[in-house]
């Protein structure tokens, strides 16, 4: 009989992390914990929906009320029950409530092991809500195991006092498989089939993901007089910023040459295949940086040049597969984006990079063997 895993995350079940663990199902029967509306809804294994305050529709101030009610709104209703059974359990975040459940779970001798997985970056970030830090304390104390998603959140948790002997640092992952290049792609690099660059930022649309940067540095490239390629803007997610940005579009004058679009999951491949560029422009906050960024996993597994930031532990994802700029920088967008479109040969060699990274880093069969090592190291 195959060891029973649970993998918890709640709201934040999704299929950018969960493609990771799908070739582990030949070794475990795994079964994933979601609340009521999860992220996405299609998995390749069981998936258990249970209620919480993250289901609660979105009002004013939400997040703030629920966490000071809750300590964290991250609480699945009857979870610890549920995990009777479970031979190890595989939460996240050393703070969210349901990982305090996992440990609870535990404790009652009804799961035989907890480990969870670290994203966070920032020393001692969210600990300002009352109880958060007892929360921290007593997880990396009790949790059997950590996977850090980067080396950068494996110093956090290092300062924060945790035992380094029980930290693993292993990245997100890719499914090269499925993120992979169109037909003549490289062909296309070099020498694009029109003489339109279209110019790509995919994820939230929000202040510190650097969507207004871009815009600026849109209208610096749109009056640039020595570019002569046409070029196409697309923005594709959803996000607070939505409105107020059509509205500086529009005062920018850049509205015609940009568009914006929703794509599901499952569609992505296809969006990226008509990018020739794709720009991840992130910026840090004193309580957020980039824990890894999907998008430039994704981008970098479509074979794509790539133009982002330094925040938090985007370097660790993309190594030298990219084009850095300053956070905050809309003259060193443009300049890179400018740079890629006046040299093929750039383009050619930084997909070529991005794309090999994918393959040899990224791949999610790599990842989920480093992280059935953790298991069976932890069983």
């Amino acid at each position: 009989m195959k060891p029973r895993i649970a993998i918890v995350r709640g709201k934040f079940l999704n299929a950018y992390e969960m493609q990771i663990y799908a070739p582990l199902a030949k070794y475990y029967d795994i079964t994933g914990f979601g609340s009521l509306t999860p992220y996405h809804e299609r998995f390749s294994f069981p998936v258990v929906k249970l209620a919480s305050p993250m289901d609660i529709p979105n009002f004013r101030y939400k997040m703030p009320v629920l966490n000071r009610l809750c300590i964290d709104a991250h609480y699945l209703v009857g979870l610890e029950n549920r995990l009777k059974g479970f031979n190890l359990v595989h939460t996240a975040e050393t703070y969210f409530h349901y990982t305090q459940q996992c440990l609870n779970a535990k404790k009652k001798g009804y799961v035989k092991k907890v480990i969870a997985t670290v994203l966070e970056n920032i020393p001692f970030n969210n600990e300002g809500i009352w109880g958060r830090r007892a929360y921290k304390k007593r997880a990396r104390e009790e949790l059997d195991h950590i996977i850090a998603l980067t080396h950068k959140t494996k110093e956090v948790l290092l300062l924060e006092g945790c035992d380094s002997s029980k930290i693993t640092v292993i990245g997100h992952g890719i499914d090269t498989r499925i993120f992979t290049p169109r037909v003549n792609h490289w062909k296309h690099i070099s020498n694009p089939d029109s003489n339109t660059f279209n110019i790509t930022y995919s994820g939230r649309l929000e202040t510190y993901k650097g969507v207004y940067d871009l815009l600026d540095a849109v209208a610096i490239l749109l009056k640039d007089k020595k570019i002569t390629q046409k070029m196409q803007f697309a923005f594709i997610g959803q996000g607070s910023e939505y409105n107020k940005m059509l509205q500086k579009e529009q005062e920018l004058g850049i509205a015609s040459r940009v568009y914006h679009t929703h794509v599901s999951y499952e569609h992505m491949p296809e969006a990226y295949r008509s990018a020739d560029i794709v720009v991840a422009p992130s910026i840090s906050t004193p309580t957020w940086q980039e824990q890894y960024c999907t998008v430039l996993l994704e981008a970098q597994s479509m074979g794509l040049p790539l133009v982002t930031t330094q925040s938090g532990g985007i370097p660790e994802n993309v190594g030298d597969s990219a084009l850095y700029v300053r956070e905050h920088d809309p003259v060193g967008i443009a300049h890179m984006i400018k740079n890629y479109m006046e040299h093929p040969r750039l383009r050619l060699e930084m997909a070529k990079r991005a794309r090999r990274r994918a393959e040899s880093v990224h791949d999610v069969r790599l990842i989920a063997e480093r992280i059935r090592k953790v298991y069976e190291t932890v069983l």
